[in-house]
């Protein structure tokens, strides 16, 4: 009968789990990105509000709809976050060599590094 990773754990032999590494380094690089995009929208938007970069009927009707299109990509982006934390909240740490041993080939070496 197979450990449970809690039993594998109490006997000593657990191992890093490579989905809970490859998820942790997914869920870096969605953090990333959600800065990124960020950091591109906000100067932009700035600028069009406060009138240094473009002023007039047409930039006040582009900066609404950059604002909804921004606001797109924030939801999706922290939807994409949200689920990568519910799965590395339900992936343990650690588990047995053999699950271990299947989740690396899974992956096909993106074992998270």
């Amino acid at each position: 009968m197979a450990q449970t990773a809690g039993e594998a754990a109490a006997a000593g032999g657990a191992v890093p789990n490579p989905l809970h590494a490859y998820l942790t380094a997914l869920l870096k690089r969605v953090q990333a990105a959600q800065e990124r995009l960020h950091n591109k929208q906000q100067r932009p938007a700035v600028a069009i509000a406060n009138g240094t970069a473009w002023t007039g009927t047409a930039a006040t009707l582009w900066a609404g709809e950059f604002s909804k299109q921004a606001a797109k990509y924030v939801v999706s982006v922290r939807a994409l976050n949200d689920g990568v934390e519910e799965l590395l909240r339900r992936t343990p740490a650690t588990c047995t060599e053999e699950e271990a041993a299947r989740w690396r080939a899974k992956l096909g070496g993106h074992g998270g590094r």
